[in-house]
């Protein structure tokens, strides 16, 4: 197949990904997304700016401040929840310490605790105590957690593959732990605990475009012009002669805003341009050019691109 024939089938091929992500997924208002990055790997919540706002802004608080970072998730029951926000292992001590917290806020329940919705942890007998503890839903608990305590606000919801994730932090064993229960670990506490042993995590307001070092996977955020905006991930299939990475299609999440530094896709000519490419942290590629040379396969080829 030559280049000429592979351009003419991108439009078709971009319109159905799209299409198909559209119809498959229930979408927010939100704007806001965030990264979540674990000690088994990344996932993505979109949070629900619109529908939550004093929830969200809350959650925003506690990330902007860095206060997420370095802490662990402490509970975890299988078939129920995950859950973090609260306490970050200092190895100075060997102790469990509480971040510092913020006032408590006003309940906004609204959104059904169904699986891969993100919700607030609070305590019993009190609606409007949520403070920093968020945990995830690992199932449709709406029948539980919708009608108790005021109902537990969901402000958020997993994207894309990052179920995947966060089922793979639910498989880990769990202990009792300075007296909390259901404690996952990464290592027995038979054996020192080190800071590696726990499942540790940072939560930062997500670039558009990043490379993550833990599942080696590339994600992009592309205005497809009149094809619509989406969020995807890419896997390497290829380094040598030349970067070849390939599209996942379970990933591609339709959304409904731009973000700055957002990649573009001309659906023309194939071209998926990224203005930059954030790894750990910091901006490490700018320009990458990638053309698509394999409509049939979803494959993306580097062309050229800037070192920062």
């Amino acid at each position: 197949m030559n280049n000429s024939s592979i351009a003419g089938m991108a439009p078709v091929k971009l319109y159905l990904i799209l299409a198909a992500s559209f119809l498959l997924s229930v979408q927010s208002a939100s704007a806001t997304t965030v990264r979540v990055s674990t000690s088994l790997g990344d996932f993505s919540i979109e949070l629900f700016d619109d529908v939550t706002p004093i929830t969200v802004t809350n959650f925003l608080n506690y990330v902007n401040s860095g206060r997420f970072n370095g802490t662990v998730i402490h509970r975890s029951v299988p078939g129920f929840v995950i859950q973090g926000g609260w306490l970050s292992y200092n190895a100075a001590t060997n102790q469990l310490d509480q971040i510092t917290l913020d006032a408590a806020i006003q309940n906004e329940f609204s959104v059904s605790n169904t699986r891969g919705t993100v919700a607030m942890a609070k305590v019993g007998g009190d609606p409007n105590s949520a403070t920093s503890q968020w945990f995830v839903n690992l199932a449709d608990n709406s029948a539980n957690l919708d009608g108790q305590n005021g109902g537990f606000t969901a402000f958020g919801r997993v994207i894309g593959d990052g179920m995947t994730v966060v089922d793979n932090i639910s498989a880990q064993p769990t202990f009792t732990i300075a007296g909390i229960t259901n404690f996952p670990l990464l290592s027995d506490p038979d054996g020192a605990i080190v800071t590696s042993s726990f499942v540790n995590i940072a939560v930062v307001v997500e670039v558009p475009n990043y490379f993550d070092e833990a599942s080696g996977r590339l994600h992009v955020t592309v205005d497809a012009g009149a094809s619509g905006l989406a969020s995807m991930a890419f896997s390497i299939t290829a380094t040598e002669p030349s970067v070849i990475v390939q599209l996942d299609l379970s990933s591609v999440v339709f959304l409904t805003e731009t973000v700055d530094k957002i990649a573009d896709f001309d659906a023309e000519t194939g071209l998926l341009v990224l203005p930059e490419l954030v790894i750990s942290g910091k901006v490490a590629f700018r320009n990458l050019s990638f053309i698509l040379t394999d409509a049939e396969q979803l494959l993306f080829t580097l062309e050229s691109f800037e070192q920062n």
